[in-house]
């Protein structure tokens, strides 16, 4: 290969794809470089929410101690997979310290802003040649609710959610159905966020893929890093599976893999792979409108074009890519409430999917260049909100490349934060 680039992307999920449009944009040449294809992985086979919603990290406090009483139920959406794993052990270590309401201070505005503005850089995406089906809609989100437990931490969140300026309703069973009568899924009420949108992943890959290569943009698969030529300060050259690939600048868009990429380059940055799961149905019979969280079981339930999505969990399991038919069982009872000749009249249910998802210790993402590195910028830790904060990251990135300060201030996102 032994060829060279203004600006080399590794990882080509989302996150890498968007900040390959706006670096292109600005007139660099640019090659993404993954070591897998350009066909498959979490950005894939996510729900497809684009979702101001989420706007508190995930770490927070109360949420060790929902997890550890999860541990106990087979089929709950967390579990963590026993081993002896000293990358693991620390991430715990510092997701722990990082369950405070200083973190939920700090992280509100950020997610919220980043969330908005990347809804905004959607809609102009949505308007380019070979977007016009990717099925963005902007019927926002209802977040169900059918216990007290879960009622409380809704209406918790709707409280937070005014005070952040967001666009919510709350709503009693009556006026959910009125909001969308295909809601087939037990609940005394629910949380409607305005604003929140949605698409289909798979849709939206495909074209963004299609419109990189029209552009210039070199989309090169199957080529792993397996080493570095680096001077004192900066990295010369990639080392590939498929040759030496020389660089100007290196945006590393890794994912789940950050942890392991950034360690070899003599820095640690905290990002443990949580395993999610989905299953897609096609030609559903349900004619579900909007977009559903269930908050008991942290489920989501997407209708796209011709297909409804049901998805959900979050496990540390390491890399294992093995189903744990435990925890798909919640999802696959959904599947049946909305598509209830489902295992039967000769139609099977669909095979589940899995993706890892980037989870960083604070719950925010890393945006930014690490120290000693002078032409190397981190852009990965978006957890379940790739989908969603994939342009606004895109446009930081590239902003920093230019020299341009980003529209929003991200020293908190910097990867020297750990």
């Amino acid at each position: 290969m032994d060829r060279s680039y203004d600006v080399a992307i590794v990882g080509g999920g989302v996150i890498g794809l968007c900040t390959a449009y706006y670096v292109r944009k600005s007139g660099a040449s640019v090659a993404v470089i993954d070591k897998d294809t350009y066909s498959d992985g979490a950005s894939f086979v996510n729900a497809g929410l684009l979702v101001p919603s989420h706007f508190v990290p995930f770490a927070a406090p109360g949420v060790i101690a929902q997890g550890l009483k999860w541990l106990a139920d087979p089929e709950s959406p967390f579990y963590i997979k026993p081993r002896v794993d000293m990358e693991l052990t620390r991430w715990l270590w510092g997701f722990q310290s990082s369950c405070t309401q200083e973190n939920v201070d700090r992280g509100i505005p950020l997610l919220r802003d980043l969330a908005l503005e990347s809804l905004r850089l959607h809609d102009e995406l949505a308007s380019l040649p070979g977007f016009e089906k990717i099925g963005l809609v902007h019927d926002g989100l209802l977040m169900l609710h059918n216990s007290e437990k879960s009622e409380k931490a809704n209406l918790d969140l709707a409280d937070l959610a005014d005070a952040a300026g967001l666009d919510i309703e709350r709503f009693n069973e009556a006026e959910t159905l009125a909001m969308d009568p295909s809601i087939r899924t037990p609940m005394n009420g629910s949380v409607y966020f305005a604003q929140d949108a949605s698409l289909d992943p798979e849709l939206f890959m495909s074209a963004m893929i299609g419109h990189l290569r029209s552009s210039g943009v070199d989309l090169i698969e199957r080529a792993e890093i397996v080493g570095f030529d680096t001077g004192r300060d900066s990295i010369g050259a990639l080392k590939t599976a498929k040759g030496n690939i020389g660089v100007g600048q290196v945006v590393l868009s890794t994912g789940a893999w950050t942890g392991i990429v950034s360690r070899r380059l003599g820095f640690r940055i905290p990002v443990q792979p949580a395993t999610g799961y989905s299953i897609t149905v096609e030609h559903p019979e349900s004619k579900l409108r909007i977009p559903l969280i269930i908050t008991d079981q942290k489920l989501t339930i997407t209708p796209m074009l011709g297909r409804i999505r049901f998805g959900g969990t979050l496990t540390l399991v390491g890399f294992d890519t093995d189903i744990d038919e435990n925890r798909i069982r919640p999802l696959k009872r959904q599947a049946k409430l909305y598509c209830p000749d489902l295992g039967s009249n000769g139609r099977s249910v669909p095979s589940t999917r899995s993706g890892f998802r980037p989870c960083t210790t604070d719950g925010l993402p890393i945006i930014g260049r690490p120290k000693n590195w002078t032409n190397v910028i981190v852009a990965a830790g978006h957890g379940m909100l790739g989908m969603t904060q994939a342009p606004v990251t895109g446009k930081i990135v590239s902003d920093l490349l230019s020299g341009r300060n980003p529209y929003i201030d991200i020293r908190p996102l910097s990867p020297n934060r750990f």
